[in-house]
């Protein structure tokens, strides 16, 4: 009678082999080294797994759908974009912020694949990630301009080619730094820079006021100000 594959099992394996990839490589790495780093058989791994190439394809494959599935574009309540360009932009801040935070908890595995860890035939996964991006943020640059909040003389496809390229050179600064650094403050920066040159005068009137109002809000709340009165 065939052994049953346990499900648990498996996602142990893909963990344990997860942290074997990244401390010896996918060469350097056997069989042998997942399984006892899992407390399994080497029998388990092969009712899961063909080979050690194929946990490393599902592991890339599971990667990438996880970080394609960040990509869904933030949308703010009501038809009045210009009005709302504050709240949009704290959206698009915590969802850049997700994806960040992302390849910054599987950097590991991230840097594997940018230095095309396990072969030539996965790095299509990365480009076709790259090409979603430029697509996803073209999609909403355009929608952008129809609403007034950014400028109708922009080239959407040039200028979301710039943006996604820019952030995919911030991925690799971020994964190959030896500490965590503040990402909050990377992602707010790279919208604040990106934005302030698209931006319609009228939504960058509408941003300036809030911003404004919002940092005399703060400033009134303060120890200093309540010393004053």
């Amino acid at each position: 009678m065939p052994r049953i594959a346990d499900p648990r099992a498996k996602i142990e394996l893909l963990r344990a082999a997860e942290s074997v990839f990244a401390e010896h490589g996918l060469n350097a790495s056997k069989v042998e080294h997942i399984t006892t780093r899992a407390g399994v058989s080497k029998g388990a791994f092969y009712l899961h797994f063909e080979s050690k190439d194929d946990c490393w394809r599902q592991i890339i494959e599971g990667f990438v759908a996880k970080l394609v599935n960040c990509l869904d574009v933030p949308h703010v309540a009501g038809a009045d974009l210009v009005e709302n360009v504050t709240e949009h932009l704290d959206r698009w801040h915590r969802h850049d912020l997700e994806i960040l935070e992302f390849c910054w908890q599987n950097r590991a595995i991230f840097r594997m694949v940018l230095a095309g860890g396990g072969g030539t035939p996965y790095a299509y996964l990365i480009d076709e990630f790259a090409a979603r991006v430029a697509e996803t943020t073209e999609g909403w640059m355009r929608q952008a301009v129809g609403a007034n909040v950014y400028r109708d003389d922009i080239d959407t496809t040039v200028v979301a080619a710039l943006i996604s390229g820019a952030y995919d050179r911030m991925v690799r600064e971020l994964i190959s730094r030896p500490a965590r650094p503040d990402i909050a403050a990377w992602s707010y920066q790279a919208l604040s820079l990106f934005t302030r040159g698209l931006l319609t005068d009228e939504a960058r009137l509408v941003l300036d006021r809030k911003v404004s109002t919002g940092a005399a809000a703060v400033e009134a709340r303060s120890p200093r100000a309540r010393r004053k009165s």
